[in-house]
């Protein structure tokens, strides 16, 4: 429903046509608050052509994002709605393509088996999950550096989820690389994700069955139990459901553990106040939320009909990107936004799990998760420093989510003077291109 024809990204510009500002291509992924800020105070809506060369109206301030994920008319299924007759493998059909009410008879199955207090029911094992982990990794290093990224997050992220999944012991290291792979897909062929899919396809599916027959305390027995009760879902529906819980609560959690620790060792002295001070640690985990974010964007949205933000009028058919990175980071609702602050009263405010009908189901999981590492972390690794400058890491993804592939840390220090993060509040004018 785009109002113009894709463009290959660098492509010559058809006769007559405007060239549009391409700010999210190379290098976005490695400075995505200092660009998304510029746009912020100086073109808060305007338009730009995306890496895959189709144009979208970009949101950056805090009050028109927010008011953007509460807008019905901004569409993420673009108006069309999957044929129920067709049948489909989990992950074809998943929340990010429905629009309510579709969407809200389907979330709604999940919403009792992801409450806060359910969540807690889980914080043991967690917990054990955790120091298992770091044990494990602080006896392999020796004196060198641990890579958090493969030594912690990512199994700490996937142990956390079998648990809440109750996976059996057995199953877990084969449900492991399809998971992994289908969470970063780069390098990988056609071929290879479509086996990933069919494999979760398989196990959502064959736990569903094995949960029918003898339900347990665990997230796939509670959606089913309100499936069974509330109904207004098909079999795919709720596969596809389950699948999606598994894979972005992975994924996502496992980058924004990432990106809390690196925004913890640029900030050696937060990271000092919290090991000595470990009950600030819940709120802290709303601030570094607010700081960084895998997504910088919510997903991409339609707009049905012609929608005003401010003195700009979004046309219908129009694609819309809602920024949440430069909403976290405007200065009319967080102030000195550029200050990590872990005692933030407004950090809970930030928007990095959504916001309205579309707000992460599965955000209690990942504060927990969040919550329980940093806790591990700080309270084991006392002056910790980078292995190497925060500015060389490598970030991959793509302007939409962003992804460290590797955190290379040393536990033992030696500590590091302080290596800034570049989240200004504010930049030079915008210029056309």
């Amino acid at each position: 429903m785009e109002t113009e024809p894709a463009v290959t990204a660098g492509a010559p510009v058809p006769a007559g046509r405007p060239r549009l500002p391409e700010p999210l291509g190379a290098g976005f992924v490695d400075r995505p608050a200092e660009v998304l800020a510029e746009i912020r105070e100086t073109c808060p809506v305007t338009r730009v052509r995306t890496p895959a060369g189709r144009p979208a109206w970009l949101v950056t301030r805090a009050e028109d994002v927010r008011a953007g994920f509460m807008d019905p008319r901004l569409s993420l299924s673009g108006g069309r709605t999957p044929d129920p007759a067709v049948r489909r493998r989990a992950l074809d059909l998943t929340l990010v393509n429905y629009d309510p009410p579709d969407h809200t008879r389907i979330r709604r199955l999940a919403t009792p088996a992801l409450t806060p207090a359910r969540m807690a029911a889980h914080r043991g094992r967690i917990e054990r999950a955790a120091a298992e982990l770091l044990d494990a990794a602080d006896a392999a290093r020796g004196r060198g550096p641990v890579e958090l990224m493969d030594a912690f997050a990512r199994p700490f992220a996937f142990r956390s989820l079998c648990e809440v999944f109750d996976v059996p012991e057995e199953e877990r290291a084969a449900l492991y690389g399809p998971v992994a792979l289908l969470a970063d897909k780069t390098g990988r062929t056609a071929a290879e994700v479509d086996a990933s899919v069919t494999r979760i396809d398989a196990f959502v599916r064959g736990e569903m069955a094995r949960r029918s027959a003898a339900p347990g305390d665990d997230l796939v027995s509670r959606v089913l139990a309100a499936w069974r009760e509330q109904g207004g879902a098909s079999e795919d529906e709720v596969a596809s459901l389950l699948a999606m819980l598994l894979l972005a609560g992975f994924d996502s959690t496992v980058q924004a553990m990432g990106m809390s620790v690196v925004a913890l060792l640029a900030h050696p002295e937060v990271w000092q106040r919290l090991s000595e001070e470990p009950g600030r640690i819940p709120r802290a985990v709303d601030e570094l939320l607010r700081w960084d974010t895998p997504g910088s964007f919510g997903t991409k949205r339609v707009a049905l009909e012609d929608i005003r933000f401010g003195d700009t009028v979004i046309p219908a058919g129009s694609g819309v990107l809602l920024s949440v990175a430069a909403a976290n980071h405007d200065p009319r609702c967080h102030a000195d936004p550029g200050t990590l602050d872990p005692g933030r009263s407004t950090a809970s405010r930030h928007l990095s799990f959504g916001l309205g009908p579309h707000y992460c189901p599965g955000s209690g999981l990942a504060r927990l998760e969040l919550t329980v590492a940093l806790t591990q972390l700080l309270g084991r690794w006392r002056r910790p420093a980078p292995a190497v400058p925060l500015s060389q890491l490598a970030w991959g993804g793509g302007y939409l989510h962003r992804r460290l592939a590797a955190l290379p840390v040393l536990p033992d220090g030696p500590v590091q003077r302080r290596l800034p993060v570049s989240c200004p509040s504010a930049g030079p004018p915008c210029r056309p291109r």
